[in-house]
């Protein structure tokens, strides 16, 4: 073990010109103690009396000296004194001795404050770890339990001892058999063995008698029979009467949920047969339930994918269910949606949803887009993606999204196709143009005829009708600008020069962009090339990896957070 005032780091700090200024950095000795070996014996404390005493006498000569010879050497004994002195200090805190809630609540700290699963159930076991006193009130503390993400190999036995220990605790639970179990590395993982019948009967047996604790339930299985059983039994066990946020993935084939598995308006399995009154977040990914009895409840998220259209609640079903949730702040769907209606477009009664602030729309043909823009009047909508969109001219949808969405500061688009055609360039311009708050645009896969929208003059595409009331208003001849607050850009697995083609087009209609990022794993020669060339044209340009939450996308995200008054981060949101 180095001495103290003999680590790397504290020389390093010694080396500063400002020693006093640099002492009491946490990482300085954070540092230090990673380099230490675990106590073997109980501490003296006399010993560290006398040794406290001999600190503070001379830190007490030393800011003596300094007031009339003041120096640099002095200096930094001083601040070697105090970083001697903390960690004295540190080292003999009697923490065993703290009342029992107290200690409870230092040790909350530490769990909650883990970055990631992994941390956290590695801090829960090393509080146990340290002494009976702190195993004693680790484990009479439910709500460090709580939390369980089934990462350990099956029998998941510590797991298990998680779920017992955390009592009559409301339970967060997470199997995703993706990521089990801990140790193997990642590109091994999808060789592991699937979770099988037997297998997810074994965590059943343990969950079901607690269904009344469960608050979040987030299953991920590959085998369609493990998935029927989980909803099966979960569908037949008591009211789940504080669960909050429900999320199902099968992860295998085949794509979408098999039409012989649904029943006219949506599978033969409810959910629940019992009322969730709770629940808010509800995400089903390559299954379904019985739409017809899922209960009204007020959804903040919905989240359906990879459903075959038997497998979809019926158009009216599906706008009952958007009525029952005034607040829902979240509707991804992505091949999945309310059934197809034989009703026109125009007759279909749309749903408020004035709290609506994340849509996403995927995977489906540009008529069922239509479809489902028909159900909703979303204008407080803050980010739009639009993903896989191929195979047809999705021009009409872009036709019909002109005015519906004003509010979009993020847009993202990947795999949008769209015929180039006069009509469709009008079209993408006034699309485009309906957005001014637009401030972070990501694409992918996306023509290049698109992004030259971004720099059309809008006056070349109105109607005569539409000049004339601008003439009408007093209209300046100055050139408007599509996007004016568009700021930054992410781009991935684009044609070569298209992105640069923005970028300098963007400052010659005098409204540069400021950022540019490029995840690490697009780069190649070409890109490389034109990210060099980018930087005469764009502020700043940057090479990040890959799904990166930018700077700017956070902004958004936290303004939609608060749009509604919700007092909390959007990263702390988002998990």
């Amino acid at each position: 073990m180095n001495p103290i005032g003999q680590h790397p780091a504290f020389n390093r700090l010694n080396g500063s010109p400002t020693p006093l200024r640099q002492w009491d950095d946490d990482t300085l000795i954070r540092a230090y103690l990673k380099t230490c070996s675990e106590p073997q014996s109980e501490p003296e404390p006399g010993l560290f009396q006398a040794r406290l005493a001999m600190f503070n006498l001379r830190i007490d000569e030393l800011r003596a000296l300094r007031v009339e010879h003041r120096s640099l050497d002095m200096d930094r004994e001083l601040a070697a004194m105090l970083y001697k002195r903390k960690l004295l200090l540190w080292m003999s805190f009697p923490i065993r001795d703290l009342p029992t809630e107290i200690l409870t609540t230092i040790f909350r700290y530490v769990v909650w404050s883990s970055s990631g699963a992994d941390q956290a159930t590695q801090h829960r076991l090393w509080l146990t770890w340290v002494c009976r006193r702190f195993r004693e009130v680790a484990l009479s503390d439910q709500t460090l339990w709580n939390s369980v993400w089934f990462r350990d190999s099956p029998p998941w036995r510590r797991s298990l001892a998680f779920i017992e220990r955390a009592g009559t605790a409301p339970l967060d639970i997470r199997i995703n058999e993706k990521e089990r179990p801990e140790g193997v590395p990642e590109n091994a993982r999808n060789n592991l063995p699937i979770i099988t019948v037997p297998q997810i009967n074994l965590i059943l047996d343990v969950l079901i008698p607690r269904v009344r604790q469960l608050r979040i339930l987030v299953v991920v299985l590959e085998d369609m029979d493990v998935i029927e059983t989980f909803m099966r039994r979960f569908s037949e066990a008591g009211p789940p009467e504080i669960l909050e946020r429900f999320e199902m993935h099968r992860t295998g084939a085949p794509y979408l949920w098999p039409p012989e598995k649904s029943a006219g308006s949506g599978g033969y399995l409810p959910l629940n047969r019992h009322p969730a009154p709770k629940l808010r977040w509800l995400s089903l990914n390559g299954l379904t339930i019985d739409w017809n009895t899922l209960p009204p409840t007020n959804l903040r998220t919905i989240d359906l994918r990879r459903m075959c259209f038997q497998a979809c609640p019926t158009s009216e079903r599906w706008s009952q269910m958007l009525a029952a949730s005034p607040d829902l702040f979240k509707l991804s769907l992505d091949a999945a949606g309310p059934q197809w209606t034989s009703r026109r477009l125009g007759s279909i009664q749309p749903v408020s949803l004035p709290h609506l602030r994340d849509l996403i729309i995927g995977d489906m043909s540009c008529l069922f887009a239509l479809h489902i823009l028909a159900h909703m009047e979303a204008p407080r909508v803050m980010s739009l993606a639009l993903m896989t969109l191929t195979g047809q001219d999705y021009g009409p949808l872009m036709e019909l999204m002109t005015g519906r969405f004003p509010e979009v500061r993020l847009l993202q688009i990947q795999g949008m196709e769209l015929n180039k055609t006069d009509v469709n360039m009008m079209r993408t311009v006034k699309w485009f143009e309906s957005m001014p708050r637009l401030k972070l645009f990501k694409f992918s896969q996306t023509k290049s005829y698109l992004l030259e929208a971004l720099l059309a003059d809008p006056r070349e595409y109105r109607t005569p009708d539409e000049m004339d009331v601008q003439a009408g208003e007093g209209a300046q001849e100055v050139r408007p600008i599509i996007c004016p607050e568009l700021s930054a850009v992410y781009f991935h697995t684009q044609g070569d020069g298209d992105v640069l083609m923005l970028a300098k087009g963007r400052k010659e209609i005098g409204a540069p962009l400021k950022k540019v990022y490029m995840p690490i794993t697009n780069q190649t020669p070409a890109t490389t090339q034109e990210m060099s060339k980018m930087r005469e044209f764009a502020e700043q340009c940057f090479i990040t990896p890959h799904m990166i939450v930018t700077e700017e996308e956070d902004v958004i995200h936290e303004e939609m957070a608060n749009s509604l008054g919700l007092a909390v981060k959007w990263r702390r949101y988002k998990r």
